[in-house]
């Protein structure tokens, strides 16, 4: 069960509510503490919170020559014999006479409207499906810098090769825009030579290519590199692939040519050097390992081999071995199918932890917060060895602790801090307590149909209202409701949470004026 607590601070102005999610097949049920920060009243020193107390433009009659200066179009006399070039002179550069009269200017402004886009050279994609995503369109006013937009847009279509154009044409009743697209070629038929160990329908589904898919070399190129990687994957380190056809823009079938090796295989995993930890241990910590009964398993993955050296200085530094450095050797058989993985291992000085200190604590001491911790210096041990799991162990029984006194929102972390002496290192914890709160409103919402009644789901619930927010109350509240047979049909949603968020000055206000006998949820 997953148990969120937002980190929201208590605020006069704060009026956000938060839910508790309970799913059954479509039924949510949201259930919201309301926490308010009151003064404690403990007898272990902690500190108490605090009450807080567009004009429409108009679209001009005249062309000004400045927007089209950074603007290329074609002219129609490129595009086909048939258009004169007459009809695609470039007087889109030329203003209007300033003198004419107002029938001439309401002529002028409808010659700056487009009357027609037209596309061609579309075969297997429809118009519509071009020009859905298109801003200039029959009616609206020219727009240059629109139009480019439009042509940009059309050229991060997949399925378009080329462009040419635009073109403009004027006539007495307005432009008339062409686009002009080159399709790219639909891939025929994938096919496949030379591959032995892995079959046609396992590589497709490796590259991820269709037949009917446009034909683009960039993604065929790219192909080709996943082929490699799947191969070295799955055992076939040396494999090398070329294409004979589909790295052309006018191909139309895709094939590629495997120069498939033999499957390798490890036939062991040693470790040299290890002293704190065993091989079986260490074989724990890696990928790379000998297959059942030498045939089942045990691929060869070079990529995997240096994520291993990764995964095994991880598993060397968690233990406090920081200075740690580890190598491989490789043999691989006469006949190159069986590979003997050798890792050589420099453990180095295992760090010790000299002190430990407390950053940011109020409401507890930093004695009493040191004998909650199980790495730290004693009498009997002065100085521990590094844990990294002992250490986050310590972070949760800190932030356990807190979160038990009313600090919902505190946060523990934990920062080894090296010296200039080898081997030694101190550990801080910063500590954000946050405010103290107790639970006030707690309120229900269900989505769907509530079928629950509001006092079943609340009789789950260990919290109540006038007592420190326990963290720990919390996670059983959400674990009872999750085991109830309430929400048995939600086993397929989101598991019941409780979220708490700072309640409002109004509620505070409401909350402090009920008699505490009667305490309402």
């Amino acid at each position: 069960m997953d148990h969120t607590l937002r980190d929201n601070r208590f605020s006069n102005n704060s009026t956000s509510f938060n839910a508790l999610f309970l799913n059954a097949g479509g039924l949510a049920c949201r259930i919201l503490v309301a926490a308010l920060a009151l003064p404690a009243l403990m007898s272990t020193g902690c500190q108490t919170g605090q009450f807080a107390g567009s004009k429409i433009p108009v679209p001009s009659t005249t062309l000004d020559k400045s927007r089209f200066e950074n603007v290329r179009f074609q002219s129609l006399d490129e595009f086909g014999p048939q258009e004169s070039k007459k009809s695609a002179t470039p007087s889109i550069y030329s203003d209007l006479d300033r003198s004419q009269t107002a029938s001439e200017n309401a002529a002028a402004d409808k010659t700056n409207k487009v009357v027609a886009v037209i596309v061609t050279g579309n075969n297997t994609i429809p118009t519509h499906h071009l020009l859905r995503d298109v801003s200039t369109r029959k009616g609206r006013y020219f727009d240059p810098d629109k139009l480019k937009q439009d042509v940009d847009e059309l050229w991060s279509n997949p399925q378009i090769s080329r462009i040419r154009g635009p073109y403009l044409k004027y006539t007495d009743e307005g432009i008339i825009v062409t686009i002009d697209v080159v399709e790219r070629n639909a891939i025929t038929e994938i096919k496949f030579i030379g591959n032995r160990g892995i079959t046609d329908k396992q590589l497709k589904k490796a590259i991820n290519l269709t037949d009917g898919a446009p034909l683009d070399v960039q993604e065929i190129k790219m192909a080709r590199k996943k082929l490699e990687d799947f191969y070295k994957k799955s055992g076939y380190p040396k494999t090398q692939i070329e294409i004979i056809e589909g790295n052309e823009k006018d191909d139309s079938n895709v094939v590629f040519v495997i120069h498939e090796d033999e499957l390798q295989r490890i036939w062991s995993v040693n470790f040299e050097g290890n002293s704190i930890a065993s091989d079986a241990r260490l074989g724990t910590q890696i990928q790379s390992k000998p297959g059942i009964l030498k045939i089942i398993g045990g691929e060869v993955e070079r990529d995997q081999i240096e994520q291993d050296i990764t995964r095994l200085l991880t598993y060397y530094r968690s233990l406090g071995f920081f200075n740690a450095r580890i190598g491989r050797e490789i043999e691989e058989s006469n006949d190159g199918r069986w590979l003997t993985l050798n890792f050589i291992i420099d453990e180095g000085p295992r760090y010790t932890i000299r002190n430990i200190s407390f950053v940011g604590n109020k409401s507890f001491s930093s004695d009493d917060l040191r004998e909650m911790l199980d790495l730290k210096p004693n009498s009997k041990e002065k100085a521990p060895k590094f844990n990294v799991a002992t250490m986050n162990r310590d972070v949760v029984s800190l932030q356990d602790l807190y979160g038990s006194m009313g600090f919902v929102h505190s946060r523990v972390a934990a920062e080894p801090r090296f010296l200039e002496e080898p081997g030694l290192l101190d550990i801080v914890y910063i500590i954000d307590e946050g405010k103290q709160y107790v639970v006030g409103n707690i309120n229900v919402h269900i989505d769907g149909e509530a079928i629950t009644k509001r006092s079943v789901i609340l009789g789950k619930l260990t919290l109540a209202p006038g007592q420190l927010i326990d963290a720990r109350e919390i996670k059983k509240s959400e674990a009872l409701l999750g085991r109830s047979q309430i929400f048995a049909n939600g086993q397929t949603g989101p598991r019941p949470s409780i979220v708490v968020r700072p309640s409002t000055t109004a509620q505070l206000d409401q909350f402090a004026k009920r008699a505490p006998s009667n305490p309402q949820h």
